[in-house]
């Protein structure tokens, strides 16, 4: 599911990734319309991969928005995938400044981001195909 360029699906073993297109600006408009496709995709409340390597800018209230109780209802940890020292400062400063509500970490990798949230995983977010799009 696409929309307002970003990009979110559910893997089977119920991570909810989000991924942005190159040189992105990521606003609060942006940041509404991912939580419309969370809520279409699942209302459960799971693991979310943030891949923000290809953000450029994100305005304060998007970032703020992601630790309102409406987006925490539906975030049980948050992996934020950074590729360079500008992204990873964007991050670290969304971190100290809007402090989430759930435990989020910074990661260099997918690979290292998904390790981690897997610990957070349970039987039952497991999904089955029919769970992984909107039709």
């Amino acid at each position: 599911m696409e929309r307002s360029g970003a990009k979110i699906w559910l893997q089977e073993n119920g991570i909810v990734r989000i991924e942005y297109p190159e040189n992105f600006h990521m606003t609060l408009d942006v940041m509404e319309s991912v939580y419309q496709q969370h809520l279409q995709i699942t209302t459960d409340q799971r693991p979310i991969l943030c891949d923000a390597a290809s953000v450029a800018l994100s305005d304060y209230d998007a970032q703020q928005f992601v630790s309102t109780d409406k987006a925490a209802a539906l975030t049980r940890v948050l992996a934020i995938v950074v590729k360079s020292a500008f992204t990873r400062a964007m991050a670290e400063m969304f971190m100290m400044f809007h402090k989430p509500p759930f435990p989020t970490r910074i990661f260099k990798c997918n690979e290292d981001a998904l390790e981690w949230l897997q610990t957070f995983l349970t039987d039952e977010d497991k999904v089955s195909e029919k769970r992984l799009y909107n039709s």
